[in-house]
């Protein structure tokens, strides 16, 4: 035998082999790891609007003023508004305490647009606005994320998933 021959190694049909699975399972990671971080996305936005619904509730009680939650005209944001006094209107009015943006748009339980929804806290906490019942979701609601829409009715806030059309409260 040659001394070529003796030497030990990989051969190319062998390397191009690892590669070609290399890549394939880096492109399965890929695909799965962009889903897990939709779903956690759209789990934080939830999160951070019940938290802010909450808020503005108990400033309302506190301070004893009314605040709002005020969804931008493109519903990929909203505003927390605090007011000084039961005659500013609710529309125009009012002092921004913070403004936030997100990544996915808020639309109506029916799919409707959330658009320029105002959600109005009197100084008891209570939920003023004409609905009695509303629900906030997230898009896109297939993400498979665990909760994705909020119920707010006129003495609490609760987030839950959508199943079937309607936000299944958790």
């Amino acid at each position: 035998m040659c001394d070529w021959q003796k030497e030990s190694g990989f051969s190319l049909v062998e390397l191009m082999v690892v590669i070609g699975i290399t890549a394939i399972l880096l492109s399965i990671g890929t695909l799965n790891f962009s889903s897990w971080q939709r779903k956690s996305q759209i789990e934080r936005q939830a999160r951070e609007m019940l938290a802010d619904f909450n808020s503005a509730r108990s400033e309302s009680i506190f301070r004893k003023k009314r605040h709002s939650i005020v969804l931008n005209s493109t519903a990929t944001g909203y505003v927390f508004k605090r007011y000084s006094s039961e005659n500013e209107n609710r529309t125009t009015g009012g002092s921004v305490l913070f403004t936030k943006t997100s990544s996915y748009q808020y639309a109506k339980e029916a799919g409707a647009s959330a658009a320029d929804q105002i959600f109005q806290f009197d100084i008891l906490g209570f939920n003023a606005t004409p609905a009695d019942l509303d629900t906030i979701r997230i898009n896109p609601v297939d993400s498979g994320a665990a909760f994705d829409c909020l119920v707010i009715s006129a003495s609490r806030t609760n987030i839950g998933k959508m199943e079937g059309g309607s936000c299944v409260q958790k």
